[in-house]
């Protein structure tokens, strides 16, 4: 598959990268994945959690919702196909009363990983037909044990661990700081396997867990 960077981060691989403090500052999803994302999605119809500035750069997803929308606790539905990379900084807890995610920093001992939020997310909307297909990329591992609906997916680990871009400086990181895996919700209105595309391209990458 042929990469063609964004130009304002073609030269900035090995320059050091900020900590990450909010969504402007959060990780991209290397850029090395997008032409694997693109194979299967195509066109990419909503990215819930990201920022104008890189959905105009990356992604391009027809619609988004930032942090000012909240896209985890917007009341309307998600729609179409769907990319995510959820946030990987700060912890979700579930207010029973507001029927509502609190999302910050610093929160309860019973809160989680905004990527299981996330996720459940965009599980209940697929479940609801509201979205067809998505895919969502993470780097928070405890989520792989915390969230075991995931297991009933199609899971990529890739044995490479990426260079991630930082959300405001778009410069690499020095060093892969870790790994990431990718969930795969598939098509089902042709009652077969639709798994078969995403097993066939990101089987290039790595491991697919079925």
């Amino acid at each position: 598959m042929v990469l063609k960077l964004p130009p304002s981060i073609k030269f900035a691989r090995y320059k050091a990268a900020s900590h990450v403090y909010s969504l402007d500052t959060d990780w991209l999803t290397p850029v090395e994945y997008l032409p694997y994302i693109d194979a299967v999605l195509g066109d990419i119809d909503l990215d819930p959690c990201t920022t104008e500035r890189v959905n105009n750069e990356f992604l391009k997803a027809k619609q988004i919702y930032t942090p000012k929308e909240d896209g985890l606790n917007i009341e309307d539905p998600w729609r179409g196909v769907t990319y995510m990379f959820p946030p990987t900084y700060g912890r979700c807890s579930w207010n029973k009363i507001r029927g509502t995610y609190r999302w910050g920093l610093h929160s309860g001992s019973n809160s989680s990983s905004p990527a299981k939020a996330w996720f459940l997310r965009l599980e209940r909307e697929w479940k609801l037909r509201n979205i067809p297909e998505a895919i969502m990329y993470a780097t928070n591992h405890e989520t792989l044990r915390t969230c075991q609906q995931i297991w009933n997916y199609p899971v990529c680990i890739p044995k490479v661990r990426p260079y991630l871009i930082h959300g405001r400086t778009f410069e690499f990181s020095r060093t892969p700081l870790t790994w990431g895996y990718f969930v795969y919700l598939p098509r089902l209105e042709y009652g077969f396997d639709q798994a078969t595309r995403f097993k066939e391209v990101f089987s290039e990458l790595g491991a697919v867990i079925c």
